[in-house]
């Protein structure tokens, strides 16, 4: 079956903070699994953004600097919230405060003045607790690693101010896992994701039309911030990129982030353009691409190879369905670009299909989950998660890149980003 355009039911289990804290205990029933809520509030930024992780757990979206802990072995969770919340001379309220009153509106066991937190780690400091957090990857290391534990170098500094209190405890990265506990959505979340989505369609339509031959990076990449609040969510997931020429060859678009410029300049005609963008509604992120031509046609070179990149993708789209892995997906993927091996006519065309359809020729190829933050599946796929098939390719000094939001479903996917262009002539039609 392939992917549909309609809405499926989709049987999900109604989960809260509460429920979605026992499952996490279960899950890591032999230590402690430690969130960070952000303590960075940026006066340039749109508004504060929570911990993805923090919110998930708590529900609290202005909860600045607490630290939730998650105790596996009694199944119990405990908030520490700072002395001083920010900002409390404004006579801003803060979103919670300690006590009674903040455990039973939360469901949550303890929610207590941070000072209590050296009195919880030191009690159970003797027990070999294994202390379980996610990095986050796009986090620069702040400290070197001689200055760091050497059990946990890659804790943030906070936890290893902890580690080096009580030594007896161990840090362990797991990311990976603390994000399969949030892959399958609940028919509330699942909503949320059709708003952002549907808003998303309508920003990297808006993203496509300003590219042309002289505009920078920058102003489309403004032009689709804006179209996300226009169509009504609360801006973008992350800043879009709209990557022309060398620009949009992996990995050098994740450089992005380190420079003041955002890599930006002026495009230029001929170039290949990788839009990739995404609104955010509630807190869940919207995500979608497609490679644009600058000049707003296709050479022939680019249209045959971006005509074999479509088929392919298209035949990744009909392996999507509960209990596929990844991998059978790649399979289906590089199968399609082996049939078109004998017919395709230009070098770059035959460069592609070589390079494409081995795994190791296309290291950023992926499928990754979409909710609060974007993950990678752990096993196969199951009904009730959201995805973005997402190739990533490059061959000859030019980016080809294509990617849509899907919801699993029993036997096959649904298609939350429809009404976007895929072939080289639909591309060319919506850039007029």
């Amino acid at each position: 079956m392939t992917c549909i355009a309609a809405a499926s039911a989709v049987a999900s289990e109604n989960t809260v903070p509460h429920e979605r804290r026992q499952r996490a205990a279960a899950a890591f029933h032999d230590g402690i699994l430690l969130f960070h809520a952000n303590s960075e509030m940026d006066l340039t930024a749109d508004g504060f953004r929570q911990n993805p992780h923090f919110y998930y757990f708590t529900g609290l979206a202005n909860t600045v600097g607490a630290v939730l802990a998650i105790d596996g072995r009694s199944g119990e969770s405990w908030i520490f919230l700072p002395s001083k919340p920010p900002f409390s001379k404004t006579g801003l309220k803060p979103e919670v405060q300690p006590g009674a009153e903040a455990e039973k509106r939360l469901d949550i066991e303890h929610v207590v003045d941070w000072a209590e937190m050296e009195g919880f780690f030191a009690s159970r400091a003797g027990q070999s607790r294994t202390l379980y957090f996610s990095e986050d990857d796009t986090k620069f290391p702040e400290l070197p690693p001689n200055l760091l534990s050497p059990k946990s170098p890659q804790a943030p500094v906070w936890l290893q101010i902890i580690l080096a209190r009580w030594p007896g405890y161990e840090a362990r990265e797991s990311g990976n896992e603390i994000d399969a506990l949030l892959a399958v959505q609940n028919p509330e979340e699942i909503a949320e994701l059709r708003s952002a989505a549907k808003a998303t369609v309508t920003a990297l339509m808006a993203g496509m039309r300003a590219i042309r031959p002289g505009v920078s990076q920058r102003s489309v990449e403004a032009v689709v911030e804006n179209t996300c609040w226009k169509a009504g969510a609360h801006g973008t997931a992350s800043w879009p990129w709209a990557m022309a020429g060398e620009n949009a060859v992996f990995p050098r678009p994740f450089a992005s982030s380190a420079l003041y410029d955002h890599l930006d300049r002026n495009m230029r005609s001929g170039e290949l353009v990788r839009l990739d963008v995404g609104c955010e509604q509630q807190h869940y992120m919207g995500d979608l691409g497609r490679t644009v031509p600058v000049s707003g046609r296709f050479d022939d070179d680019q249209r045959e190879t971006w005509t074999i990149f479509v088929a392919a993708y298209r035949a990744g789209v009909g392996a999507l369905r509960d209990g596929v892995t990844v991998d059978q997906v790649f399979d289906a993927w590089s199968a399609e670009l082996l049939r078109h091996r004998g017919s395709a006519k230009s070098q770059l065309a035959q460069h592609a299909i070589d390079s494409w359809s081995v795994r190791k020729g296309v290291p950023f190829w992926q499928v990754h989950t979409t909710n609060l933050i974007a993950g990678l599946p752990m096993g196969p796929l199951k009904q009730g998660t959201t995805i973005n098939f997402e190739p990533i390719a490059s061959v000859d000094g030019q980016g080809f890149f294509l990617e849509d939001t899907y919801l699993i479903v029993k036997d096959g996917c649904e298609l939350l980003t429809p009404g976007v262009p895929y072939s080289a002539r639909e591309i060319e039609a919506a850039m007029e």
